[in-house]
C-alpha cells in the first residue's frame, strides 16, 4: 500500500499523464486488474491534479467517483466488477472480471456495455463456442464460486427453488426490487404450486459472514411444504433436480437458464427481459428477444476478461474453466 501512495504522490506532483487512475486502492494493487489492464492503475483520489485517460471504478462503489472524476477531467470511465465465473474460493483472486465503459450489469435503471452485448448476432462458430462452454458447465457443475460440496441432503421428487440473497446486496435496489419483493416471490411460489414443495435457498453469507437474508429459517421450517437449506453449498444439484426457480436478482437464476430450466423473475436482472424467464416486471424497453446463447456469449465471453492465474497473464474462458476442473478433481 505505501508503495501505491508514494507513486500517486509522484504521478500527481509531476503532472505525468497515465492510462489508467483509480480511486480504490483495492483496484490498483489487484494483480488480477493488472493483468487484464495490462498495467496497474495510478491511485487517484478525487482532488488530486493526476492526468489519466481512463478512470477506473469498482461498480456502484468506487465507481461513482470514477465517474464524477472522469467527467470533470474530460477523460473515459470504465466500472470494474466480478465476472460470473469469479474463483474457485470466494477467497481465491478472481479468475474474471467483467469491464464496463457505459455503466454497469446489474443496474436495469441505465444502459450497460453487456446490455449492449447480448442481441449481438452469432456466427456459426460462436454458437458452437458457447454451446461447448455451456455444456463443460453443466459437466463441471460450474458456478460464480466453485470451493465446496454438492448439497447432499435429501430433496423432494418434485419441487421449486426459491433464492433467497443478503440484504441490502446492490443488485437488488439496481435491478428494481426491495426487501418486499422477497415476500411477494415466495407468496407467489406457494400460489402457483399448490401443494408441490417448496425449497428455499438461504443464502451462505448469513451465516459465514454474518450477514441478514430476507427470509426466517426457523419460521420457513414450521411451515407446511416448506424446505429450508441453509448449508453454504454448491447451487447445481439443487438447480439440476428443480422443476422451476423463482429469484429476485440472484446469478442463479443466469445458472439455471444455463440448466436449462424455468426461471421466474421478480427483479429485473441482467438475463431477465430477454424472452428468457418469465418476468414479474416489464422490461426496459431497450431490452429485446434474444436467445440462450447470444445471453451466455455475451456475459460469459464478450463482458468478462479473465485470468491465468499461474502465468499472471490475461486468458480465455476456456483456460479458465480448464483451471477449475484441475482443481475440483484434487479436492
Amino acid at each position: 500500500m505505501l508503495s501505491t501512495l508514494l507513486d500517486s504522490i509522484f504521478r500527481s506532483a509531476t503532472r505525468k499523464e497515465v492510462t489508467y487512475a483509480s480511486p480504490s486502492i483495492d483496484i490498483c494493487e489487484e494483480q488480477a486488474v493488472a493483468s487484464i489492464l495490462g498495467e496497474r492503475p495510478a491511485f487517484c483520489l478525487p482532488f488530486q491534479p493526476m492526468n489519466a485517460k481512463t478512470y477506473v471504478g469498482w461498480g456502484q462503489k468506487s465507481g461513482r467517483h470514477a465517474r464524477r472524476m472522469a467527467k470533470k477531467r474530460n477523460a473515459q470511465m470504465l466500472l470494474l466488477e466480478d465476472g460470473f465465473l469469479r474463483s474457485h474460493d470466494r477467497n481465491d483472486p478472481p479468475l474474471a472480471i467483467a469491464l464496463d465503459d457505459l455503466g454497469i450489469y446489474y443496474d436495469a435503471y441505465a444502459p450497460s456495455r453487456l446490455e449492449k452485448l447480448i442481441p449481438t448476432e452469432l456466427t456459426p462458430d460462436e454458437e458452437r463456442r458457447i454451446a461447448s462452454i455451456l455444456s463443460r458447465w453443466r459437466e463441471l457443475r460450474l458456478s460464480k464460486y466453485n470451493a465446496g460440496a454438492e448439497y447432499d441432503g435429501e430433496l423432494p421428487e418434485d419441487y421449486v427453488l426459491v433464492i433467497d440473497q443478503v440484504r441490502n446486496d446492490a443488485s437488488i435496489h439496481f435491478g428494481m426490487a426491495d426487501a418486499n419483493t422477497f415476500q411477494t416471490m415466495l407468496a407467489a411460489a406457494r400460489t402457483e404450486n399448490p401443494g408441490r414443495e417448496i425449497v428455499v435457498k438461504m443464502h451462505p453469507d448469513i451465516y459465514t459472514r454474518s450477514k441478514s437474508g430476507h427470509f426466517d429459517a426457523s419460521e420457513l421450517d414450521r411451515q407446511k411444504n416448506i424446505k429450508v437449506v441453509a448449508e453454504g453449498c454448491l447451487p447445481s444439484r439443487l438447480i439440476e433436480n428443480a422443476d422451476k426457480i423463482y429469484t429476485v436478482t440472484s446469478q442463479i437464476g443466469f445458472e439455471a437458464l444455463i440448466w436449462e430450466k424455468p426461471v421466474r423473475c421478480f427483479g429485473m436482472p441482467f438475463y431477465a427481459g430477454w424472452g428468457l424467464t418469465e418476468d414479474f416486471l416489464e422490461a426496459p424497453q431497450r431490452r429485446q428477444t434474444t436467445t440462450l446463447a447470444q445471453l451466455a456469449m455475451a456475459a460469459l465471453v464478450f463482458y468478462p476478461r479473465y485470468v491465468d492465474l499461474r502465468a499472471g497473464q490475461a486468458c480465455e474462458i476456456e483456460r479458465a474453466i480448464d483451471y477449475l476442473a484441475e482443481l475440483k478433481q484434487k479436492a
